[in-house]
């Protein structure tokens, strides 16, 4: 099954307000939230966990990686329940501690708010702007978080989308929330591999996710995957992976290497044709290019 709406994806597991950009929560003694959206639906994802918990409060909040659209309401969040633990890998905290990083997020942050009516939001229900925060857990391979008797969380490394990507398990119900360390895929079933640190460090992480025992697969953006839809994914995601370098590298060797010439050309392929709500146009372009130099970066070194 392919799981697009917000609500119930299984007992004790939630998608919290909007599938686009969502906030995923594990319902136990401790309730656990896994990412932070945007900071311009702080309200709406407020008003969501409200109606799950009712006057309980979520016990943490685990950030799968650095990037506006995952992290962008924490501060509000943590404003509104200020015993929750923000929990992120160490890089995390290193980023927000950054005027230059944070100044990006707000302009990023920003762009976005002007386009979340693409994705049937009410623009009424907007509020928040981006504000940095601090981290109150670390997190690192092999931790372990426990919501209740009956359900833990285990943490994986799984950089190459950033260097800060973590991912999360729940073996209880064969969950994961990997966020973009598996790509994001649209409503084509076409899969954009965001390997924007490094496409060999993507490939090992999602090559070590493809070994976990996986029924509910939980994305970054727009889609849950449960039962054979989760089972064939991450095989599918690789291929497109695969696919996205090579073409990269097709680009790169017609342009005779000229970045500007390749990031046209796979714009055109990848996102100037697609219809409906997509990623707003300068968080795109700047993960494209990231993406571009990181195949670049990687033909370098084999020539070499």
């Amino acid at each position: 099954m392919i799981i697009s709406e917000p609500g119930v994806i299984a007992p004790s597991l939630y998608t919290v307000a909007t599938a686009d950009v969502p906030i995923y929560l594990l319902d136990g003694d401790r309730p656990a939230l896994f990412d932070a959206g945007f900071a311009c639906l702080s309200d709406l994802y407020i008003d969501s966990i409200q109606a799950i918990l009712s006057d309980r409060q979520p016990a943490f909040c685990c950030l799968t990686h650095s990037h506006f659209d995952h992290v962008g309401a924490v501060a509000a969040l943590k404003k509104r329940y200020p015993e929750m633990q923000i929990c992120a890998f160490e890089r995390v905290g290193h980023i927000m501690a950054k005027p230059r990083a944070v100044a990006t997020m707000q302009t990023l942050s920003s762009a976005a708010a002007a386009a979340v009516t693409d994705y049937g939001l009410d623009a009424g229900s907007l509020g928040g702007e981006f504000e940095a925060f601090e981290l109150d857990r670390l997190l690192k391979e092999g931790d372990t978080l426990t919501v209740s008797d009956s359900l833990t969380v285990e943490v994986l490394e799984t950089p190459g989308h950033t260097r800060d990507c973590l991912s999360y398990y729940i073996p209880e119900i064969k969950a994961l929330i990997a966020s973009e360390a598996l790509g994001i895929p649209d409503y084509t079933g076409y899969v954009v591999a965001d390997f924007l640190v490094d496409y060999d460090m993507y490939m090992a992480s999602v090559t070590k996710l493809n070994q976990l025992d996986v029924d509910i697969l939980c994305l970054g953006h727009s889609y849950v995957y449960t039962d054979e839809d989760a089972h064939t994914y991450i095989p599918r995601a690789m291929d497109y992976a695969k696919a996205f370098r090579k073409r990269v590298e097709d680009c790169l060797h017609e342009s005779s290497g000229d970045i500007e010439q390749a990031t046209q050309a796979l714009r055109a392929y990848e996102y100037d044709g697609k219809t409906g709500p997509k990623q707003p146009e300068p968080a795109y372009m700047m993960n494209l290019k990231a993406r571009i130099l990181a195949v670049q970066c990687r033909m370098e070194q084999k020539e070499a």
